[in-house]
Order: structure tokens, then sequence, then C-alpha cells
């Protein structure tokens, strides 16, 4: 496994970086106790750690979750205060009253000055905890995302124009997303490398919600032009799973991008419409007689050899003009 994969694998796992967090929870508390080491046996020692790795696992998973903005994140908040409100009735229960039963001399016993240090010390650790999930949220964000920015620029580098999605049109739109906001950049690397990864396996089929979510966000990033998309309810989960040429309907779109005026009045259209023959999906742009003059359309040949050699009668692909100034792409899923 390369530092690619253990990086991303790391990225995408919510107990390996807890567990990264742990370890580095774990060499903080004993280089604050460096001192008393001597003091602990390793029992001893893990008896005073428990609480503090069984809290910070607790807030950790809450804060995770919560920050993933799932359907239930709320909850996950309410959770972390919980944690947090419980904190001092709960260590304080541990080393003053549950401890001593089974280890002499741990703790002495409880008196109201101790309330001051006890505090102290679970202020520091809620700090710790902050410090940690800041550095985890913003630090190794940054991190991650440099390394695969860095690979992905390389790669969209290295990418011929004459391909299903040309290299310059990539390293157009990668340049348009690296200004947004860093979530943005974040999500669109995962695109990025999704597509790196297609290019490099032309002739696979995927199913058709792959294909259109991933064109979808191609359109999200392409903030240079405006579109106009429609009908995608109609679609069911058969028709989901219908399987297209990987990246042909981002081909298209690319296409009706490059030959299309930088116009809000001329959206480019991508409508799903139902016809006596099934669903039949449409990209109509308008065409920009300026744009006419550079591109080689190899995109589209590619395209279409794609189709053919899927030799399936119940897909049909058609270019046609709308009048001399509008160009149109229309597949039909026959029923």
């Amino acid at each position: 496994m390369n530092m690619q994969s253990i990086l991303t694998s790391i990225q995408h796992s919510l107990l390996k970086r807890m567990a990264i967090c742990l370890l580095i929870l774990l060499l903080g508390l004993t280089i604050v106790n460096f001192g008393k080491l001597h003091l602990f046996t390793p029992l001893t020692f893990t008896v005073y750690v428990l609480p503090f790795m069984l809290f910070f696992s607790a807030m950790y998973i809450c804060y995770r979750m919560a920050l993933a903005k799932g359907r239930f994140w709320f909850v996950w908040c309410l959770l972390l205060l919980l944690c947090v409100a419980m904190t001092y009735r709960c260590v304080k229960y541990y080393y003053y009253d549950l401890v001593p039963l089974f280890f002499n001399g741990f703790t002495s016993d409880w008196k109201p000055e101790h309330r001051t240090e006890l505090l102290s010390r679970i202020s520091s650790g809620l700090l710790f905890f902050v410090v940690i999930a800041a550095a985890d949220y913003f630090a190794w964000a940054h991190f991650y995302t440099y390394l695969l920015s860095k690979k992905v620029r390389a790669q969209l580098h290295s990418m011929s124009d004459v391909q299903l999605l040309s290299g310059h049109f990539m390293r157009r739109l990668y340049n348009i997303v690296r200004v947004q906001p860093k979530s943005v950049q974040s999500e669109s690397l995962d695109f990025f490398q999704y597509v790196t990864d297609k290019i490099a396996k032309p002739t696979v089929l995927v199913p058709l919600k792959e294909e259109w979510h991933y064109s979808m966000l191609l359109v999200s990033y392409s903030t240079d032009r405006s579109f106009m998309v429609e009908g995608d309810e109609l679609l069911d989960r058969g028709m989901w799973n219908r399987s297209v040429p990987t990246l042909s309907m981002m081909t298209w779109i690319e296409n009706a991008i490059a030959y299309s005026p930088c116009d809000p009045v001329e959206p480019i259209v991508i409508r799903w419409i139902r016809t006596q023959h099934g669903m039949q999906l449409q990209i109509k742009n308008c065409i920009s007689s300026a744009d006419l003059q550079h591109g080689t359309g190899k995109g589209l040949q590619l395209v279409n050899r794609l189709y053919e050699q899927m030799n399936n009668h119940f897909i049909e692909l058609e270019y046609a003009l709308d009048d001399p100034k509008y160009f149109v792409i229309k597949l039909t899923f026959k029923s």
C-alpha cells in the first residue's frame, strides 16, 4: 500500500483518525506526568489515563458525527455537550469512589479543597481535546488536501487534449475550483481523482446514476456558465441502473461549455423527457460562432465509438441542430 492509499484510508476512517488522536493524547499525558512516572506501575498508569481516553473517545465520535452533517447531527451535538456536562461528576466518582475500592492509596479521601484541583485537571483535559480536534479539523484537512491537490495537478498536467475529457478543459475547471472555499476544493478533489482514474479505462460501463452524479458535480463546478437541469425526477430505479460509457455525459457537457457563449440568457439545458420510445436525455446549447474556430471535436467522436461498441439496440444516440443556432444531443433509453 502506497502513502497516498494510507492517507486516503485515514481520511475516510473515523476509527483510524481517532486512534491517532488517542496516541497523541497518551503521549501528552505521559509528558505532563513525566516527573511522576516512577510512582506508577503499568497497571496504575492505565487506571489513571483510562477516563481521559474514554471521555476523549466519546467526545471525538460525537464531534466527528456532528461534523458529518448527517440526518441526526444535532443529536450528536447534544451528546457532545452532555459528555462535557457529565465530566466532573464521572471523573470525581471514578478517582475518589470507584478506584479506591480496588487500589488502596491511589487517591486520598475526598475533601472540598480537591474540587479546585479536579476542575483544573478537567479543564486542562477539555482544552487538550479542543486543541487536538482543531488540529484534526484544520491541520490534517489542509495537509491531506495539499497532498491530494499536488497529485491531481500532476495528473491533470499530463492529460491529453485528445480524449473523452480534454486536459485543457479539466485544467481550466480545476483553476475555477481552486478559488472556491476550502470545503468545495476538498470535495472536488474526489471528483478530479474519479475523472483521472476513469480516463485510464475509457471502455468501462458505469450505472447511469453514477454518471449523472458526477456530471452534476461538473455542472456545479462550471461557474462560468449557466445551466438549466430538468426532469431527473422522472427517472426510476430501473433507469438509474441502466449502463452508459463512463465520462460520456461529462464529455457532452464539456462540449456544450466549450461551444456555447458565456451568456446567462442562453443557459445550457440538460433535460430528461418521456417520449413514446422511452426516456430521453437532451443536452442543448447555443452555438457561439467565436468558439467554433477552435477545438477538435475528438471527444464526441470517442463517445460515438463507445456507444457503437456497446451494440445496444435499446440505446439510441443522435446529434441534431435545432435551427442553426442550437446544437442538441439526444440519448434515448428505449423501453
